[in-house]
């Protein structure tokens, strides 16, 4: 069984009725206030369901990617624990971040993290929000690779641990990524991207000459 729009294929496991808890809801508005600013983040907040429909898989439209999300894996299905939910995604960052007194200047950006789960949030009629007809909204929430961004099909990019979570439009997720974990230069270990998206991903990289030190 599954959902199909023009750009989201999603899959099940679908469970109805998911109970959206605060941190959950706190991030939604945090997303609606960043693309709709017009209201307070506490006006969404306090708009926000109570609940939703959570989806476990998601297939990228035209030949994409099959993802499976982290948070829904049944350890006794015959794929155990594994799962493929770390992902490559796409937004948007202020290039000005660094410097409060200069205007902000958006640019497109990649970053890497965990897929937990995808929600299918509808919205309600409200005046107040200029909300004629129930509005869908498909939304992922993913946990970054903290400190994992740039394009890892063409430079090395890696991390030790996550961050925060945050909630994105379901379309920012663009594919599955694979990672390694390496003693060879931090002793407690790091975690490389291991990316092959269409189109961009290179057969050899050229390591960083500082990365090993000659044996004495």
């Amino acid at each position: 069984m599954w959902f199909v729009d023009p750009n989201t294929i999603l899959r099940f496991p679908r469970l109805r009725g998911f109970p959206l808890d605060d941190h959950v809801r706190r991030r939604i508005a945090s997303y609606f206030h960043t693309n709709f600013p017009r209201w307070t983040f506490h006006a969404w907040l306090e708009y926000i369901p109570e609940y939703a429909e959570r989806w476990g898989k998601l297939r990228i439209p035209d030949g994409g990617d099959s993802i499976r999300c982290a948070k829904v894996v049944d350890p006794l299905s015959p794929y155990g624990k594994r799962d493929s939910s770390f992902v490559r995604y796409g937004f948007q960052k202020d290039a000005n971040e660094d410097y409060p007194n200069v205007a902000p200047r958006m640019v497109d950006a990649f970053g890497y993290g965990r897929l937990d789960f995808i929600i299918a949030l509808t919205c309600p009629p409200n005046r107040r929000f200029n909300i004629e007809e129930p509005e869908l909204h498909i939304l992922a929430q993913i946990t970054e690779a903290k400190g994992a961004e740039g394009d890892a099909a063409n430079e090395f990019v890696s991390f030790t641990q996550f961050g925060r979570s945050v909630i994105l439009d379901v379309t920012s997720v663009l594919s599955v990524v694979g990672r390694v974990c390496t003693t060879g230069i931090k002793a407690l270990g790091e975690w490389y991207i291991i990316d092959r998206s269409v189109g961009t991903c290179e057969t050899v990289f050229q390591p960083p000459q500082h990365a090993y030190e000659d044996d004495d």
